[in-house]
């Protein structure tokens, strides 16, 4: 007998959910506006907050105790919601107080704040928060303090001529006052587990203090192996922490420090001579921080470097301009390998090793969601085209751009590298040398940036995205099926398509027929 408690309120409309599903597949089905991407319980973007109501166990399986203390949970995964009124959860309620203690002017364009917590919090130099503004601004800063030596959270905070917030620090913000910030997240911190291996922090621009941050912390907490860090700015005049490095590299004789300045190219990146001077990073743990261009690149090279993904720690300063992707620019860069396009055995390996992975990708509970109604055989097909055009430098002119064919997807960073160590795992069993599994592995994290992202994108075509989200009301041209129940739609009925998905609903599946 069908279970007529099981249902979910959202927004004024009311979603039963039915056996087998869950309450996603059930709000979706309904005509519900929500943002999703990996429907497993992964990116988090559907999550919402119970107001009343029984929530399953496994509707908050995936969260941290706070956020189930606050009665968050994700629709995805969440199958027996009885009774359940949701919304969507005000983030605000994450904010807590600090209390500014001292701003320091350190450079031309860098002041630095010193905060007081007003609540017990923990952090690590290296990780970052969030501040906001009296108007509701929001920006990101690492930390580059160490909370048992240091006791204030230290941010450095570059000042940009029409940066809202940095402008409202330089100006407005003074010793005594309060400030709203949420955190502190991000994992760009040293760790124990690190001891013994040497380090290699690069720092470009006000990069340099988290950087400082975790090497301080690290040197505190005996790490005896090398630690070597690059500070790199366009200026020399905004090398504005060469005297504390200098100090650093005097008290501690397994620390150096490098300072260069670019001067608007008359000079080598401080990225570049890092990686000159580090050709083999195997063994090593790698710290960055800094511009996302220059994240972008650090990460590229330190690759072909032969590092493990999972040895990187990096945090971008996100800028509040949204990422538009070049992909045509990135691939046309990309130089034919003629090594490693001998080594696959001109393609032939390639065919090989994607159908051992998408066969892994198909059953993983974490990866095969983003291959729904498609199937195996189409992904690897494309795949293959997009691969060999990478190696040999003929493109395929039917193969998608990386961004547009993943624009919808919200994938992290660690998922990312969940799907590269799966890839290169397959690779690994046709005995390819891990000198060219290192330059492969680089041609892949090219595309990081195009396809990691907290937030669906639309598709961008001529430098312009077109945005592609919630329902349309279409008519049926030929007979069909509908993607939430099942059942035949005749050519000529009215429908709902999810834009993004393309699922098309039948009038039986909307929330008012629940």
């Amino acid at each position: 007998m069908e279970n007529t408690h099981n249902w979910i309120n959202f927004d004024g409309k009311k979603y039963r959910i039915k056996e087998g599903e869950t309450a996603l597949d059930a709000m979706l089905r309904g005509g519900a506006n929500l943002h999703f991407s990996c429907r497993k319980g992964s990116c988090r973007s559907c999550m919402l907050e119970a107001v009343s109501g029984e929530l399953g166990e496994e509707a908050q399986s995936r969260l941290t105790n706070e956020m189930r203390g606050r009665n968050l949970f994700l629709p995805c995964v969440t199958r027996t919601a009885v009774r359940v009124e949701a919304r969507l959860p005000d983030l605000s309620q994450w904010n807590i107080k600090a209390l500014v203690a001292e701003k320091n002017q350190l450079s031309d364009d860098v002041w630095q704040l010193l905060l007081e917590p007003l609540t017990e919090l923990d952090w690590r130099a290296g990780q970052f928060i969030n501040l906001t503004s009296p108007e509701g601004e929001t920006r990101s800063y690492s930390v580059a303090s160490i909370r048992e030596n240091d006791y204030f959270m230290d941010l450095h905070i570059r000042r940009y001529p029409d940066g809202k917030v940095s402008n409202w620090v330089a100006e407005t913000l003074m010793p005594g006052d309060e400030v709203e910030i949420q955190g502190p997240v991000g994992t760009c911190y040293y760790d124990s587990a690190m001891a013994g291996q040497p380090l290699l922090l690069i720092g470009v621009g006000t990069g340099v203090a988290p950087m400082l941050g975790a090497a301080r912390d690290a040197l505190r907490r005996g790490h005896s192996a090398p630690i070597t860090l690059y500070h790199g700015a366009v200026l020399e005049k905004n090398l504005y922490l060469i005297e504390k490095l200098n100090a650093l590299e005097a008290q501690y004789p397994n620390f150096t420090a490098h300072c260069a300045a670019s001067q608007d190219g008359a000079k080598q990146r401080v990225v570049d001579i890092a990686f000159a001077e580090h050709p083999d990073l195997r063994e090593y743990t790698l710290f960055l921080a800094g511009s996302p261009d220059s994240i972008e690149t650090a990460r590229i090279k330190a690759v072909a470097c032969g590092i493990k993904l999972a040895s990187i720690h990096a945090d971008p300063f996100e800028t509040t301009a949204p990422y538009m992707p070049d992909d045509d620019a990135k691939i046309n860069a990309i130089e034919p390998d003629p090594e490693l396009w001998a080594a696959v055995k001109e393609g032939e390996l390639i065919s090989q090793i994607l159908d051992d992975f998408y066969t892994r990708v198909y059953l993983d509970p974490r990866l095969s969601p983003f291959f729904q109604k498609v199937t195996k055989s189409r992904v690897s097909g494309k795949q293959y085209e997009f691969l060999v055009g990478l190696m040999t430098g003929v493109r395929s002119s039917f193969v998608e751009p990386p961004f547009n064919a993943h624009h919808w997807m919200i994938i992290s960073d660690e998922l990312f590298e969940y799907r590269e160590n799966l890839f290169f795992e397959c690779v690994r069993a046709y005995d390819i040398p891990e000198h060219l599994i290192a330059r492969w592995a680089s041609l892949h994290e090219v595309f990081r940036r195009t396809m990691v992202k907290s937030a669906e994108r639309g598709q961008v075509h001529h430098g312009v995205e077109q945005d592609k989200s919630g329902y349309t009301d279409e008519i049926m041209g030929m007979d069909g099926m509908c993607d939430g129940c099942f059942e035949p739609i005749s050519d000529g009925s009215p429908v709902r398509m999810h834009q993004r998905t393309g699922e098309i609903f039948c009038s039986n599946c909307d929330a008012g027929a629940a």
